[in-house]
């Protein structure tokens, strides 16, 4: 009788849990959010949790939406630092009514306007510019682990500081200062590389820039002082 039961069905093989999801992009590079919300909630990432939106952000890819990203604070920044030239300057003339009669004060503001409509080139050269200087100095570190790309995208991500150039008199400071903070946390993420050269990376190249212009300056004051000491 055993022999005419019939076979057992072979037991299903087992299948192994699903991969568990991989954190999502920074809200600007997902596809299909709303790009205002997209834009709040990525600058917002970036001042709250800055080594997590770092985390997030791709190291590779199109660099469309990080350069427009870097534009739009960027002209933000620019435009609020025009305007207040210009009232800082229509302040110093009420102070000083003498000077309204000069025609040099025309030509400056044409220069404030003219920098705000060409804000978006002078954000994107800045953006290359400081790129590759970050680049090759995290080279010379060796802590350039990823592509240029990856350097460039921290670049145009810091760039969201640039909201603050909006307070007056210290805003540009806050601005400066918090986007070297986030450039140090978004290359060691970006380049899985340690903070200590990142840091080297972002620091030793506005070091030597103050450096050099230290010793301009120095060298323009004693010529001065020479001139001064001849003609006594």
């Amino acid at each position: 009788m055993a022999d005419n039961l019939p076979p057992f069905p072979p037991e299903p093989p087992v299948m192994p849990p699903p991969p568990e999801p991989g954190p999502q992009p920074i809200p600007w590079e997902q596809p299909g959010y709303p790009a205002l919300e997209a834009l709040y909630e990525t600058a917002k990432l970036l001042f709250t949790k800055p080594s997590e939106a770092f985390a997030r952000m791709p190291v590779v890819g199109d660099l469309g939406r990080p350069l427009l990203f870097a534009v739009i604070f960027g002209w933000i920044g620019i435009i609020a630092a025009q305007i207040y030239n210009i009232a800082m300057r229509g302040a110093m003339w009420n102070f000083m009514p003498g000077m309204r009669g000069m025609q040099g004060f025309t030509l400056p503001v044409i220069w404030n306007v003219a920098t705000m409509v060409l804000a978006p080139i002078f954000v994107l050269l800045g953006v290359f510019i400081w790129s590759a200087i970050l680049h090759l100095f995290l080279m010379l570190v060796g802590g350039a682990n990823s592509g240029f790309t990856a350097t460039i995208r921290v670049v145009c991500y810091a760039g969201a500081t640039q909201i603050f150039a909006v307070v007056p008199f210290c805003g540009g400071f806050i601005a400066t200062v918090w986007a070297i903070v986030l450039e140090i946390i978004g290359l060691a993420a970006a380049h899985r590389t340690t903070q200590g050269k990142a840091a080297l990376a972002v620091l030793l190249p506005i070091v030597l820039c103050c450096v050099c212009l230290a010793i301009v300056a120095a060298a323009f004051g004693a010529a001065i002082f020479g001139v001064l000491g001849r003609l006594r």
